[in-house]
């Protein structure tokens, strides 16, 4: 079952006149679409100013597009009347590249994974605590952490938290834009064994965002690749890089060993 329907999006930026100028739109999304499927991971690719992050924002509703419509099961995200859109935001949730930013510095782990359930459920203290326990459980850390602060845990625990917040709705999409790009080879790859496994759990739909194509490809089931705004390519799970836009991205992956990478950017 079709879960997001994307048709036709443009996006256009006014670029400030300079002295006597005239006014200009600078584009940066050109008749862009797609759809994605319940349960499905989506990969969407390209180079940095590709649009691919303007793209995501736009699916969040953060942004309105120039032109074009987003369905969101059957819903026109921005022309919904407010009690549906409260439910989208259920269901539409998002993990950014900077994990510690997302955070107020302020809060425990226990105030912010809380939250969700401040804002949508009628949940009484002890209810919240346990939700947060099995939070908390889900992404693998530990319980006691609930106490302690963003500043005190590392890169990887803290987007383990916003993954955990994420989750807390049970959304049926998450948009992950950039998710593991601040993060070591290691932790990436614990990340993506972890997103892979409550995707199975839980039936979860993901849009993963990213100019790394090798994570990109062990984590999607598709993959599309933007150039200038533009949808250039899509590849399949096993499918051949045919766009030179894709080629571009394949040969900037480097081989795990130091000795071969000489030979793989000649």
């Amino acid at each position: 079952m079709t879960l997001l329907d994307v048709k036709n999006i443009d996006m256009h930026y006014a670029q400030r006149p300079f002295l006597f100028q005239r006014k200009q739109e600078v584009p940066v999304l050109q008749k862009v679409s797609f759809s994605l499927q319940e349960g499905e991971c989506l990969g969407i690719v390209g180079q940095s100013g590709s649009g691919k992050s303007t793209l995501g924002r736009i699916i969040l509703g953060i942004e309105r597009p120039t032109n074009g419509e987003l369905l969101f099961q059957g819903v026109n995200l921005y022309e919904a009347p407010s009690k549906h859109k409260k439910r989208i935001r259920r269901d539409l949730q998002a993990v950014f590249q900077n994990s510690y930013h997302s955070f107020n510095p302020k809060q425990t782990i226990f105030e912010i994974l809380e939250e969700p359930f401040l804002n949508f459920e009628h949940f009484s203290k002890t209810e919240r605590q346990h939700k947060v326990r099995e939070l908390l459980d889900c992404v693998e850390l530990e319980r006691a952490m609930a106490q302690n602060y963003p500043s005190q845990l590392s890169g990887g625990q803290q987007q383990r938290v916003n993954i955990a917040r994420a989750l807390a709705l049970k959304p049926k999409l998450i948009v992950l834009d950039e998710a593991i790009s601040s993060l070591d080879m290691i932790l990436q790859k614990k990340i993506i064994q972890l997103l892979q496994t409550l995707q199975k759990e839980r039936q979860l739909a993901y849009i993963f965002i990213s100019h790394d194509l090798q994570a990109t490809r062990f984590m999607s089931d598709r993959i599309l690749v933007m150039q200038h705004g533009r949808l250039v390519e899509e590849i399949g799970k096993d499918g051949a890089y045919q766009h030179p836009a894709s080629q571009q991205l394949y040969h900037a992956i480097l081989p795990s060993h130091p000795r071969e990478r000489k030979h793989k950017t000649k």
